[in-house]
């Protein structure tokens, strides 16, 4: 699933949460997030911390993933019931069929170019905090590509989300997405080349 996306500062966001994120991304070595890099997280008093992306285990030293279907029980059950953050995203990457067998990666992102919010947990841990992101069943916009996705929240979704409240069951993203064929962001250094015109796909049924 997600093992990489991008983080960048946005143009005028000059207020509150946006403006937080924005200034943290320009602190960044690195706009591109892989598994151990350091990522931004949005804490629940919308406190943004600069945190290592994976969960370590003995088995594992770096989950970056966790299931929606799985955050009831196990591992992630105490980090699902109290420690939940919302990882801003410029970007996220993702690989599917492509020619002669080949992978080929697209990218995802608001058709606004906003940032995207996707649904995390944070632990502690020895040498200091980490994070990993919440996946779901695919939008119909990544269904061909990928059968899962970022569990990527609406704007008014996300205070909800870190407080705790309502029922949540993350059914494939209700917002829109725009996606784009690009060469692989691991490839070269910077933003990835050759995007095509983006496709804003439809909005999935919620």
């Amino acid at each position: 699933m997600c093992n990489c996306y991008r983080i960048t500062p946005k143009k005028g966001a000059d207020k509150g949460v946006r403006a937080k994120v924005s200034a943290a991304a320009g602190k960044l070595a690195s706009s591109l997030v892989r598994p151990t890099d350091p990522g931004i997280v949005v804490m629940a008093d919308e406190r943004v911390e600069i945190m290592r992306w994976g969960f370590f285990r003995s088995f594992n030293p770096s989950i970056n993933n966790a299931r929606s279907d799985k955050l009831a029980a196990g591992m992630w059950a105490e980090a699902f019931r109290q420690r939940r953050c919302v990882i801003p995203v410029a970007a996220f990457f993702e690989w599917g069929p492509g020619l002669g067998g080949r992978k080929q990666a697209h990218e995802f992102r608001d058709p606004d170019d906003d940032y995207l919010w996707i649904a995390g947990l944070w632990e502690d841990r020895e040498g200091g905090r980490c994070y990993t992101m919440v996946t779901t069943a695919a939008s119909p916009v990544m269904a061909p590509i990928h059968n899962r996705m970022p569990a990527v929240l609406l704007a008014d979704e996300v205070p909800g989300f870190l407080d705790g409240s309502g029922c949540w069951d993350f059914q494939p993203f209700g917002g829109a997405l725009a996606v784009a064929r690009c060469e692989s962001p691991l490839k070269r250094p910077g933003p990835p080349h050759g995007i095509r015109a983006f496709d804003h796909g439809p909005p999935a049924d919620r």
